[in-house]
């Protein structure tokens, strides 16, 4: 049986967003590959700054561990839909999954600290995710584009970690699974943001969805 890998991206959304009182929603993507072919999507929904992109990460989990073999799930970062924080320490312990948390860019700990300090009572926390998940990462560097990543894993070993991200990144700095889950994210994010402006007013992410399908 081919192995299966499931990514897992957020969507787009306007960056006034996060300047509003009112929570706001996007989308969460969870995209399976197996022998790195596309086989299935799935969609959940994530509040921008919120808290609960562990809660929806699991939920799609979830619903693919009951039809695919997933040997891991692939992250891209920890942050997702602003400063909402994804525990892949947690993901683990709920799913038994092993997690790869992949990092594409460098990140400056200490901006990132100063503005959750400023922006979120729970500051401490986000932070702690952040700063544990992205200093315990490692260099990878990237044969065949060539570039160099980080990662972090938990549930599997290192070594092993990279071997995958290796395979599922012969042609783009992308994880195969994140590139699909990145794109149907935003593809989404981009038609249910168009829909809002349309309207001249804000409705939930779900309601919008049901629209299209009309």
């Amino acid at each position: 049986m081919h192995p299966c890998y499931l990514g897992i991206d957020d969507g787009y959304f306007d960056v006034s967003f996060k300047r509003s009182n009112t929570k706001y929603r996007t989308v969460l993507v969870g995209a399976i590959v197996c022998d790195r072919n596309f086989v299935d999507l799935y969609i959940d929904f994530v509040t921008v700054d919120g808290l609960d992109a562990t809660t929806a990460s699991y939920r799609i989990i979830e619903k693919a561990l009951n039809l695919y073999d997933i040997e891991a799930v692939l992250l891209d970062g920890v942050t997702y839909a602003g400063f909402n924080i994804v525990n892949p320490k947690k993901l683990y312990i709920l799913t038994l999954t092993p997690m790869i948390v992949i990092f594409r860019h460098k990140l400056d700990l200490e901006k990132i600290r100063n503005a959750l300090e400023k922006h979120f009572p729970d500051h401490l926390y986000r932070y702690s995710v952040i700063e544990e998940t992205y200093m315990k990462s490692t260099d990878l560097f990237l044969e065949y584009i060539p570039t160099t990543i980080r990662v972090y894993s938990v549930g599997i070993q290192i070594n092993k970690a990279k071997e995958i991200v290796q395979k599922l990144c012969n042609v783009f700095v992308d994880p195969y699974p994140l590139r699909i889950a990145d794109k149907v994210a935003s593809t989404l994010g981009r038609i249910i943001m168009k829909k809002y402006l349309e309207r001249g007013y804000f409705r939930s992410c779900r309601s919008v969805l049901i629209d299209l399908n009309r």
